[in-house]
């Protein structure tokens, strides 16, 4: 295949092989946004002007039987939606009767025999041959990656847009683009490629920071070793592992590539990718091409590890109930650097560090805190210091007042409306699984705190309805007791709905067969509910129950904050 222009049906000569490498994003072209302007593009072209299809980078990889295998570098993703659209095409002029397509003109674009024309060196091939290009549909369970699911979206997508088109429309959208111009850029060796694309996307075509240092690592690569293949082989097989956890566990790659470079880069005032391109330009320019060469390797090696470990602290497999807390709690991401380098450097250090963090999120989250103190424990991370020991003096050495700002939170009556709700969520949370545990009833998890399902999801109840048959709130109670601690509750929406503003003696008949523990609790209690001043008392003696079990099971902390909390009554036991 020879460099230069040329057109759709000149690529496609019957011969060729084409294939996504697997160092190569997954599909990721989406029908609300980039298949339209495929789309649109060739129905709206104009007859006496050739379309232009766009810039391909191949490398020639050799023969498969009878063809030629050539890797797509450059254009993967057009090059895909395009084969997905021709395969939808022929299929629709077909069945119209159309003279343009032909079982032959199928054997070009999409299988010979047993030979597709695309392959995709992912887990997606065998989706994109059968259900894609094939005639099959998946099971829902079969689409189970993002890219999977695009694929068949894309399919879907051209099938709406053809379906009611005219023979003569679909001749003129077959022959705009089989007679589409590309520009070719072919080569033999993959840091000739890798070069090519570094050019070419460097002058004005958008490529993602990891793209981009992925292209740059394997073109230097490529000018400090003597022999450079199984070197770059290396660097394609470590990005391909990279973009299997982006796909598979919807990673945000720079996220992870600014955690990464703070955490064991020890940078942060430079964007990863100007960082590290900064850092081996140096090293070739002074001649140091060996040191170049180790700087890539350890770099690729390590960049694979942050994402592993990033994936481990996310999803949580590290099996760390108090990580589940973090997450619940809110605001993880200032600390994915802290976490990653302990927990790859200092492993038996990790449960100790996610105690004090959890303590320390609290308290901010608590006192409405707005700093997190990233810079502070960042720039510890990059002096090699003891980053723990910095979050616990934060937190238990009274920084910004915290102490004194947790304590005013724990006295103010006006919970539902001061605090955070997320956090007023996670505390009662909290309490519910301290009951379960209690009384030996399975533990709700993080993904019930966070569940979207409508029947499942949590939210926060008020105890006594807004307005209540039978008694009368005055303003005291709708100051000082209505958002009270002690008057809120967890409880599923799909519950909360179905009690909805009922009587609160209405409303105990829900919490008696309901599934929250915390709510159960409740209609064990001898309360007059007619009695303004005895729901007040109740009010009172369970904020207080709260509150100690927010000090003494929380925090931890009972000798600091035990003067603010009055001693429970007989009225609500928690030990009951």
């Amino acid at each position: 295949m020879q460099t230069g222009q040329t057109t759709v049906r000149g690529i496609f000569d019957g011969s060729r092989i084409f294939n996504v490498p697997i160092y190569q994003r997954a599909y990721s072209w989406e029908k609300d946004n980039h298949l339209p302007y495929f789309f649109n593009d060739l129905v709206n072209q104009q007859a006496d002007r050739p379309y232009f299809l766009g810039t391909f980078l191949f490398h020639e990889c050799g023969r498969s039987a009878d063809f030629e295998v050539i890797d797509i570098i450059d254009g993967q993703q057009r090059l895909t939606t395009m084969i997905i659209f021709m395969n939808v095409l022929i299929r629709v002029m077909q069945a119209a009767g159309s003279a343009l397509a032909s079982d032959r003109t199928y054997r070009i674009f999409i299988r010979d025999g047993d030979t597709y024309k695309l392959e995709l060196s992912n887990e997606d091939t065998a989706f994109l041959h059968q259900y894609i290009l094939g005639k099959d549909d998946p099971l829902d369970e079969e689409i189970n990656t993002p890219s999977k699911r695009l694929l068949l979206e894309a399919k879907g997508y051209f099938n709406n847009k053809l379906k009611d088109l005219q023979a003569e429309q679909l001749d003129k959208l077959y022959i705009t683009l089989t007679e589409a111009e590309a520009l070719l850029y072919t080569v033999k060796q993959i840091s000739s490629a890798t070069q090519i694309f570094e050019l070419l996307n460097d002058r004005g075509k958008k490529l993602t920071d990891l793209e981009s240092i992925k292209s740059f690592l394997m073109y230097n690569m490529g000018l400090v070793a003597a022999n450079p293949d199984q070197y770059i082989k290396n660097i394609q097989q470590h990005f391909a592992d990279i973009y299997r956890l982006i796909e598979l566990y919807a990673i945000d790659d720079n996220d992870v590539l600014r955690y990464h470079t703070i955490a064991f880069e020890k940078e942060f005032e430079e964007r990863p990718k100007k960082f590290i391109k900064r850092k081996i330009s140096k090293l070739i320019n002074a001649g140091k091409k060996e040191e170049a060469k180790l700087v890539i390797e350890r770099y690729t090696k390590s960049l694979l590890q942050s994402f592993q470990l990033f994936r481990s602290i996310k999803d949580n497999t590290v099996k760390e109930p108090l990580l589940d807390n973090l997450f619940m709690i809110g605001k993880v991401g200032p600390y994915y650097p802290v976490m990653m380098k302990v927990l790859k450097e200092q492993p038996a250090d990790f449960n100790r560090l996610l105690q004090e963090l959890t303590n320390f999120t609290f308290k901010a989250s608590m006192s409405n805190l707005r700093s997190s103190g990233e810079s502070y424990f960042h720039t510890d991370l990059r002096n090699g210091q003891d980053v723990i020991r910095k979050i616990m003096l934060f937190s238990r050495d009274n920084w910004w007042n915290i102490n004194g700002r947790v304590k005013a939170s724990l006295a103010y009556a006006n919970y539902y409306e001061w605090l955070n709700n997320n956090l007023v969520k996670y505390i009662l949370f909290s309490y519910e699984n301290h009951r379960r545990e209690k009384i030996g009833f399975p533990l709700l998890s993080r993904s019930d705190y966070h569940s979207d399902d409508n029947r499942k999801k949590l939210n926060i109840e008020h105890i006594t309805a807004k307005k209540a048959k039978g008694i009368v709130f005055d303003d005291d109670f709708k100051e000082n007791y209505l958002h009270h601690i002690g008057n809120l509750v967890i409880d599923s929406t799909a519950s909360n709905s179905s009690k909805n503003n009922s009587a609160t003696g209405d409303k105990l008949e829900h919490f008696q067969r309901a599934p929250i523990m915390s709510q159960n609790e409740i209609d064990r209690e001898t309360i007059d509910w007619t009695d303004l001043e005895a729901v007040k008392k109740f009010i009172t003696d369970r904020g207080q129950v709260l509150k100690t079990f927010i000090v003494e099971e929380i925090l931890k902390e009972g000798d600091e904050f035990a003067y603010y909390l009055p001693a429970p009554t007989a009225t609500v036991n928690p030990n009951s």
